[in-house]
């Protein structure tokens, strides 16, 4: 995930403080919390912490899975992701994040697959 958070930031020149939310691909709970590190929303090791600090509730520095993640919605890799984002750029997600302008969206990890930043 770190190719694709590189690749991410590179071609969107946009950094992980310019991203009000994201709906990360958390197919395995491991995986949530290396994209967070992997992408640059905190430094290797302290995912736990930012977790443990309450960063991605709602009203958080950066909340993520706002739709329930794929145990809350559904697992079709990545739409939902995709779906959730849109909701959130035009306020209609049932977890609203305010002041929305840009959502990371992220779709497999494990090997570098996909990643996008809505906005």
């Amino acid at each position: 995930m770190g190719l694709v958070g590189r690749q991410l930031w590179a071609q969107s020149g946009l950094t992980p403080a310019d991203v009000q939310t994201a709906v990360l691909y958390d197919h395995f709970t491991p995986f949530t919390l290396i994209q967070l590190e992997e992408l640059g929303f905190c430094g290797k090791g302290e995912a736990k912490d930012f977790i443990a600090d309450g960063a991605i509730e709602v009203g958080g520095r950066l909340p993520i899975n706002t739709h329930g993640g794929q145990l809350g919605e559904a697992y079709i890799h990545g739409m939902n992701g995709i779906a959730e984002g849109v909701r959130q750029l035009r306020g209609t997600s049932v977890n609203p994040v305010a002041g929305v302008e840009h959502v990371l969206v992220t779709a497999g990890t494990g090997v570098p697959t996909s990643g996008l930043i809505l906005g």
